[in-house]
């Protein structure tokens, strides 16, 4: 399901895209919300980007081709519409409480001739199979095209499943710049093959529910922390602030 998010404004909590953006998150466990970052701020990014990581870091390396690069909250991506985005936050609001935090950020490179990544979900259940199937969502992952489209395989209401469903057929998902997929953490999905001849990055934000710390896979990515400029909180409107209250807390 995709919902154009291009020129919302106002109260997004009562905006009826964002309430059926919110139904199909939980029914098939993803939604697509086009238009999220315009033309000129993805742009931007993708410069500060290449700024950054004109080559990607071999610690950060998670398969062949493929790296998993932590990305610090300054420059252009200090900028609000990147991790308070109106209308990701406020999907992510209806979906783990209005006192969700922002808990990584980071980006998902594959160079040119990158093999398909291994299917998975982002995060472990809390609980045994049988129950976390039929519980709220406890953490969000947003992924935005930066400069390129993208492809990602995802398995509707995958993360309901008590029990995985080998023979499922994917959904594949066409993720132009700008435009971002917000899915539970529970939901079974894989990045496409890169055949292209450039670099295909995602960033990767993750949302949680305040309580929660993903002891178990968050030791194992590098965008699982979240890094921050030195003078970033200062500048965080109020309204955003709670995003980082596990930050203000240490």
């Amino acid at each position: 399901m995709k919902i154009d998010c291009g020129g919302l404004a106002g109260n997004l909590a009562e905006s009826g895209q964002v309430r059926l953006a919110y139904d199909h998150l939980v029914k098939d466990g993803f939604v697509v919300l086009d238009r999220v970052i315009a033309p000129s701020k993805v742009e931007a990014l993708a410069r500060a980007f290449d700024a950054r990581h004109a080559a990607p870091d071999a610690r950060f390396k998670v398969a062949s081709g493929r790296y998993v690069l932590p990305i610090e909250l300054s420059g252009p991506f200090a900028d609000p519409v990147v991790y308070a985005n109106p209308a990701i936050v406020a999907v992510a609001h209806l979906a783990l409480d209005s006192n969700a935090i922002l808990q990584g950020f980071g980006a998902d490179v594959a160079m040119p001739g990158a093999a398909s990544s291994h299917v998975d979900r982002d995060g472990r259940p809390l609980f045994d199979a049988s129950l976390s199937a039929l519980l709220p969502a406890h953490a969000l992952t947003c992924v935005l095209a930066l400069d390129g489209p993208a492809d990602i395989a995802v398995w509707p209401g995958s993360h309901r499943w008590k029990a995985r469903d080998e023979n499922a057929p994917p959904e594949l998902i066409d993720l132009p710049p700008g435009s971002c997929l917000l899915r539970d953490v529970r939901l079974l999905n894989g990045a496409t093959a890169n055949g292209a001849a450039t670099r295909i990055v995602l960033l990767r934000a993750t949302y949680v529910r305040r309580w929660f710390r993903d002891c178990h896979r968050g030791l194992q990515r590098a965008d699982a922390g979240l890094a921050v400029g030195g003078d970033f909180l200062a500048g965080v409107a109020k309204n955003d602030r709670r995003l980082f209250a596990h930050l203000r807390a240490a």
